[in-house]
């Protein structure tokens, strides 16, 4: 079974490859003992430039084990201002969740 981070950069690929305005996908995290569990959703926010400005509607799905998740997911999609907001303190995750690692693209490597 893969961990919660491989299937994270796998998501956060997936994501990249059919939102053409995702420009940066992170990780969100809540408490050490929280991500820990193995019951405990994958929790991404994307900053979408294509997306409008709702503030924080975070959406929940189930586990995909036909292409390979099989930890359930939720994803945050925000817009660069909105993600501004969240980086300046002005607006809030829910959750106490935070900010976690960027999921860079993955950039493909010509011969």
């Amino acid at each position: 079974m893969a961990t919660k981070a491989d299937e994270a950069r796998k998501l956060a690929e997936v994501h990249y490859n059919i939102e053409s305005g995702i420009t940066e996908i992170y990780r969100v995290t809540g408490s050490p003992v929280d991500e820990a569990r193995p019951d405990e959703p994958i929790i991404l926010l994307e900053v979408n430039e294509n997306t409008i400005p709702s503030g924080i509607m975070p959406l929940s799905f189930g586990p995909s084990p036909s292409i390979g998740l099989e930890h359930s997911s939720i994803i945050i999609e925000v817009t660069p201002g909105e993600f501004e907001s969240i980086k300046e303190n002005k607006m809030l995750l829910p959750n106490e969740w935070r900010l976690g690692d960027l999921l860079e693209r993955a950039t493909s490597v010509e011969s």
